[in-house]
């Protein structure tokens, strides 16, 4: 299902931009790992799991061969950032375009997607509704419970190791200054859980409609890429605007923390990005 594929193909994805030490162990195994995170939400039935594995295949080779070279681009430009000072636009721009390659990846399993959702089964859509309820239980407990200033330092605690992977040691200051950042955001747990409970209900009534189809159709296809765009742009029009006005604090936020930051921090950035740099010139090669 595109959903499904597509956040854990998005987060190997991230993986690479965020300093995950065992991130080219996790690339070259995506397929199996995708694999398996499909068949825990839908308990695949012995006639999808070959249709399954070859799309899987499918992309892993056109995701090398056609996504790789952007996060090439993505990274020079990056370390053409790194020594400086760099502004929200400048921020925003690469974030854009990280973004515009995510829907690539995911809109590139369409077809597949629909494929496999036509042979979808009524016991399957019933799996899938208890793992959302299963990991709506959980992501509660991270991002929802408790306090306003436990759910923030827990936010806190999570983007100053991504920053320390990235940077190296942060001093006080520095940790402050992201505290600020993050409380002064905007983010709203409440409306993200609502969002995510939208998307979970949108996901069950298209892929029953799909199912019902019985059919790769222009229609069947036509549901599923609808059902991709609004997981990309809510249809929800203040979830669409609080979505743009943290995405501009962010930028904001981590113009304000690099610019803090010191010219060794920089340098580590820099090789830090040049190292990844060389990973995935390695990973191109196959």
């Amino acid at each position: 299902m595109p959903r499904i594929i597509g956040h854990a193909l998005i987060g190997l994805m991230l993986l690479v931009l965020a300093g995950c030490s065992t991130w080219r162990v996790a690339y070259n195994q995506s397929e199996t790992l995708v694999y398996w995170w499909v068949d825990r939400h839908l308990d695949l039935s012995s006639e999808q799991k070959p249709l399954v594995r070859e799309a899987l295949a499918d992309w892993h080779r056109w995701h090398r061969q056609q996504q790789l070279p952007q996060y090439l681009e993505f990274l020079q430009r990056a370390q053409g950032m790194a020594l400086r000072n760099v502004n929200a636009d400048e921020v925003c721009a690469l974030s854009r375009e990280v973004q515009g390659s995510l829907v690539q990846l995911v809109r590139q399993i369409e077809l597949p997607a629909t494929q496999l959702l036509v042979q979808l089964q009524a016991s399957q859509l019933r799996q899938l509704r208890q793992r959302y309820d299963t990991g709506n239980a959980d992501w509660r407990e991270e991002w929802l419970d408790g306090s306003a200033e436990k759910r923030l330092r827990h936010r806190h605690k999570q983007a100053l190791g991504r920053l320390e992977d990235a940077y190296g040691r942060i001093d006080a200051g520095q940790r402050e200054l992201l505290l600020q950042w993050l409380s002064q955001s905007g983010y709203d747990a409440e409306m993200a859980y609502a969002e995510r409970l939208r998307r979970q209900a949108d996901s069950i009534q298209t892929l029953e409609r799909v199912r019902l189809m019985g059919t790769v159709s222009a229609s069947a296809r036509a549901e599923v890429r609808g059902w991709m765009e609004r997981a990309f742009e809510s249809p929800n029009p203040s979830h669409r605007d609080h979505a743009q006005a943290l995405w501009l604090a962010n930028c904001q936020g981590f113009a304000r923390w690099h610019n803090s930051t010191s010219p060794e921090q920089r340098q580590r950035l820099l090789q830090t990005l040049r190292d990844y740099e060389q990973d995935v010139r390695s990973l191109m090669r196959g």
